[in-house]
Parts: structure tokens; C-alpha cells; sequence
């Protein structure tokens, strides 16, 4: 039998643990299109943004398999875990979802995972 504090503590235990699986299932199936900002120049790094645009200038890396866009003049960057598993083409209308970084000076959108890039209209 537990002692009145160890009831107490155990019940505490009980209600934080729900807390955070009811959090988690919650944050988790929000959208981050709907949290993200709109792209500005001045976003600071870090902060999670989004752009909706046509891609232009859609190149390979030299090195690594990645891959850098443009969407709306912004620069993107496509981690090649990321590129493996989704299909672009310059000219597609996209939304993409990523954090600001700044790269040789220039700002830039790191995409994190495919699922923060949609295609809303194929080219061609």
C-alpha cells in the first residue's frame, strides 16, 4: 500500500504523463504551413517560414545529392533525404515549408522533410 505522499506523487505522475501524450497527439497533427510565417528578408534565422511560388533554377548539388531552388527569388534548400522522396520540376507551383538559414551570405528555406513541400500544380 502507498503512503498518502507516494499517492500523491504517483497521481501527479499519472496526470503529467496524460498531459503530454494528449499535447503530442495534438501538436502533432497540426500543420506546420498554418504555424509558419510568410518569407521576408529580414526573418531571422531559425524561425519557420513558408513560400508559395513557381520553382525556377532547380539544381543538383556538386556534392551530396541535395538539392537548391527558387521559389518567389527565394532560395531553397533540399537535404538529399528529403529530395529522395519527392519529384520536382521547374515551373511547378509549390508551397514550400522550412526554417530560415543563411548560407554564403544569403538567406535561404532548409526544408526538413517531404512533407513540407506541396505541389499545388505540376508543370506541363
Amino acid at each position: 500500500m502507498l503512503l498518502r505522499q507516494e499517492q500523491i506523487a504517483f497521481g501527479l505522475l499519472c496526470v503529467v504523463t496524460g498531459v503530454i501524450i494528449v499535447s503530442t497527439v495534438v501538436l502533432g497533427g497540426i500543420d506546420k504551413t498554418s504555424m509558419a510565417q510568410e518569407f521576408r528578408d529580414e526573418t531571422a534565422d531559425g524561425v519557420l517560414v513558408r513560400v508559395t511560388g513557381e520553382i525556377r533554377d532547380l539544381q543538383q548539388t556538386r556534392t551530396g545529392g541535395h538539392f537548391t531552388a527558387r521559389v518567389e527569388n527565394v532560395r531553397i534548400f533540399i537535404p538529399s533525404t528529403v529530395a529522395e522522396s519527392v519529384v520536382l520540376t521547374e515551373g511547378d507551383l509549390v508551397c514550400i515549408t522550412g526554417t530560415v538559414g543563411t548560407y554564403q551570405g544569403e538567406k535561404e528555406i532548409v526544408v526538413r522533410a517531404h512533407e513540407d513541400i506541396t505541389v499545388q500544380e505540376r508543370q506541363g
